[in-house]
């Protein structure tokens, strides 16, 4: 991903409206040596499309895919309004990021943006900052990313108490490469704690080297022993896995003989009695801003809690009428969504927002080669 430097940041920039701030962020590619002139009028193409807006006072505006041919180089400048500008959604803007990118690098960009929108109080300070640095850190920072997939369940271990299955499961985190040996250590000597319905946690943050969860269940289940969750990982940074967690006791239903790919939705938060289906991307530069808009267009017709997550990705799944959420899956062309709703309106919700993404969401697409 393209790394953002404090020469990339201008600071106390003032805009009488959103078009006089798009121009000074032209402006600024083109000074860098990033674009020739012809630049700004594919800027302007694609904020007619859809405004650039992500949200918390960020928007990232940059060009059509028929306007990189004015790219010379890519990279990026990040204008700071103090003040705010009215962007043309009518959403207050406190920091423009633009964008000038010769192949699909952006979407690297914006799915870490969009994992960075969910600092709390993140608009505030992105305002207040007064030196580049300060912004650097803010817009930069890696966002930590949790791991609980396919790869992270052992399902169906030969083990009859729940401190063999913790270790079956801080065994595969230490495969995976999320803890070490320390970590296997304190896990050993810790006895699991229930969680009811017949399911016990692990957890510890010394020898965690990221945040994950792993779920090992017995070839047997019995009342008392269905499955037991390793956790890894400092509090703050397992929030995420544990709502993931919560989601799939919530449902309180019985795990005997489920298969991976129904246990990965019970933790996603999809219900058990959710309509749901799969489709293929076919957007040339994938799920970015402008299909994303649309598809949670769609989503929003309907009466219908709709949710969408990666076959291949994270494990996690968001909610359908979020275009951050939708936006930081990061999906590019050819993968697989997995739609699933609950609600009046679930199974024509799932039926039409497939047909949307088959139709290509607003872009022209072509079928994938076999």
């Amino acid at each position: 991903m393209l790394t953002l430097t404090a020469n990339d940041i201008r600071l106390g920039c003032t805009a009488t409206d959103w078009q006089d701030a798009l121009n000074q962020a032209s402006q600024e590619l083109q000074d860098a040596g990033r674009t020739t002139p012809d630049y700004h009028a594919g800027m302007l193409a694609r904020e007619q499309q859809s405004s650039t807006v992500l949200g918390n006072g960020i928007a990232i505006p940059h060009g059509t895919p028929e306007s990189r041919e004015a790219v010379t180089s890519t990279g990026i400048r990040v204008l700071q309004f103090p003040g705010g500008v009215t962007w043309h959604d009518n959403a207050t803007v406190h920091v423009l990021v633009a964008i000038a990118a010769q192949s699909d690098e952006h979407l690297d960009i914006l799915r870490h943006l969009t994992r960075v929108l969910d600092k709390p109080g993140l608009s505030q300070k992105l305002a207040e900052a007064d030196d580049t640095e300060a912004l650097v850190s803010l817009l930069s920072k890696e966002p930590v990313v949790p791991k609980c997939d396919a790869q992270t369940l052992c399902l169906g271990v030969n083990s009859r108490t729940t401190s063999e299955l913790a270790i079956s499961a801080a065994a595969r985190l230490q495969g995976l490469g999320c803890v070490d040996a320390s970590f296997m250590k304190v896990i050993v000597s810790q006895p699991p704690v229930g969680l009811g319905q017949g399911f016990w946690l692990v957890h510890h943050s010394v020898g965690s080297i990221r945040p994950a969860l792993a779920l090992a269940t017995p070839k047997e289940p019995r009342d008392d022993l269905a499955g037991v969750f390793c956790l890894a990982g400092p509090g703050d940074d397992c929030r995420e896995l544990l709502e993931r967690i919560d989601n799939f006791l919530a449902q309180n239903i019985p795990l005997e003989s489920q298969s991976v790919d129904a246990v990965l939705s019970r933790l996603s938060g999809e219900q058990a009695n959710a309509v749901s289906d799969r489709v293929r991307l076919l957007n040339t530069h994938g799920l970015h801003a402008r299909p994303a808009k649309q598809l949670v267009q769609e989503a929003r017709q309907h009466k219908a809690d709709i949710r969408i997550r990666l076959e291949d990705g994270d494990g996690n799944s968001v909610s359908a009428t979020s275009l951050t959420r939708i936006i930081g899956l990061g999906a590019r062309r050819g993968q697989t969504l997995i739609i699933s709703a609950t609600g009046d309106d679930a199974e024509q919700a799932v039926e039409a927002v497939c047909q949307a993404i088959n139709d290509g969401l607003g872009e022209t697409v072509s079928p994938l080669r076999q």
